[in-house]
C-alpha cells in the first residue's frame, strides 16, 4: 500500500531552499502529463491517524508514527527555520517539533490544550509534528485515494500523497522523514 501511494507522487524534496519556482512548475507539468497510476487492490487497507490542522483533516500512515504525545513545554530555538516550532524533552530525548502549517503554507496559529505531538520515525530520523487535535485512527483503502488537485503545488504538493473523500489530505511521512532539514542540532 505504501509503495503504491508513493507511486502517485514522483516528486520529493530534500531541502526547502533548493526549490525554485521553475523546478516546482517543471515537476508539476511532469506530474500532470504522467499517465494515471493504477492502484493495486489492497483488501486489508492501511491504518492511518486523522488529525486536524488549521480546521482541515489530514491523515498520516501509522507505519511512521512512533507515538502521540501531549504538548509539553516547548523551548524555542533562535535562528532555526520558521517551520521548526522548537524542541521538547520526550522520554529523556530531545525532539524537534515541526509546525506542518508553516511547511504546507498555512498561517501560524496559537497553541491550545488540544494540541498534540505526532512523533514520526523511520529508524534514521525522528521528529514530532504539531497537530491541532487528534481525530481518530482508521483504515483506508487505496481505491478511495485520488491524486491531489492540480491547484496544490510547491511544498504542499511535495508532502502530500493523495486525497481521500472529504477532502482529506494524505501526508507523505516518508518524504518528511527523508528531509534532513526537518530536525535541529543533529550534527
Amino acid at each position: 500500500m505504501n509503495d503504491s501511494l508513493h507511486e502517485i507522487q514522483s516528486f520529493s524534496t530534500n531541502d526547502f531552499t533548493n526549490l525554485s519556482s521553475t523546478d516546482i512548475l517543471t515537476q508539476r507539468a511532469r506530474d500532470l502529463a504522467a499517465p494515471r497510476v493504477e492502484y493495486q487492490e489492497d483488501k486489508s487497507g492501511t491504518e492511518v491517524l486523522e488529525f486536524l490542522l488549521s480546521g482541515e483533516i489530514y491523515v498520516i500512515g501509522m507505519e511512521y508514527i512512533r507515538e502521540v504525545a501531549l504538548l509539553k513545554e516547548i523551548t524555542y530555538i533562535p535562528g532555526t527555520p520558521p517551520f521548526i516550532l522548537g524542541i521538547i524533552s520526550l522520554h529523556g530525548s530531545i525532539l524537534s517539533i515541526v509546525d506542518l502549517r508553516i511547511v504546507l503554507g498555512m498561517p501560524p496559529k496559537g497553541l491550545t490544550d488540544f494540541n498534540r505531538i505526532i512523533v514520526l520515525s523511520n529508524n534514521v530520523m525522528t521528529f514530532g509534528i504539531l497537530a491541532d487535535a487528534i481525530v481518530r485512527t482508521r483504515t483506508i483503502n487505496t481505491d478511495q485515494i485520488s491524486r491531489p488537485p492540480p491547484t496544490i503545488s510547491g511544498l504542499e504538493a511535495a508532502y502530500l500523497i493523495g486525497v481521500l473523500p472529504g477532502p482529506i489530505m494524505i501526508i507523505d511521512a516518508r518524504a518528511l522523514l527523508s528531509n534532513p532539514g526537518m530536525i535541529v542540532g543533529d550534527e
